[in-house]
């Protein structure tokens, strides 16, 4: 029985981060679009969790941390894709990795915020979204570019 605890604590936390909202937007976070991000400012660790990418690149821009990691899941394929800030700048692995940033529609942003490992696979994406296919495809540079990088606030 111990076993079966530790397990659900493991791997059932699904429905428990389900449940929880986006310290950005407060919407409730859903467990197969969430972003994973680890913020370190100020000597300490933050480790939160997002709706989406907008969310997480919105919280970096606002509590300016020194390093970040930033991980989702590929809209396309599942597979992760990983931001990290590091000395003033962004970096994605893999580097082809790009974002889907269009406006949101009716206040939803799980459909329109979107992350691809690689151009290819939004692509083919896009090709089957026709409403989004005018949203420009951005590396990690290009979203960030406009946001100011000053170590201070912190989460």
């Amino acid at each position: 029985m111990r076993w079966l605890c530790v397990a659900l604590l493991v791997f059932g936390c699904s429905p428990l981060v389900a449940q929880t909202p986006c310290p950005m937007c407060q919407k409730p976070i859903v467990p197969s679009r969430a972003v994973y991000a680890v913020f370190i400012a100020g000597g300490q660790t933050h480790r939160l969790t997002f709706r989406c990418i907008r969310c997480a690149l919105h919280a970096a821009e606002r509590w300016h941390p020194e390093r970040a990691l930033l991980r989702v899941r590929c809209a396309a394929t599942g597979r992760w894709v990983a931001f990290r800030f590091n000395e003033h700048r962004w970096s994605a692995h893999p580097a082809s990795a790009r974002l889907l940033l269009a406006p949101e529609k009716g206040g939803e942003c799980l459909d329109c915020h979107l992350v691809f490992a690689h151009p290819k696979a939004a692509h083919r994406f896009l090709r089957s979204h026709r409403s989004l296919a005018s949203t420009p495809l951005l590396s990690i540079s290009q979203a960030t570019e406009s946001q100011p990088r000053k170590v201070g606030d912190v989460p």
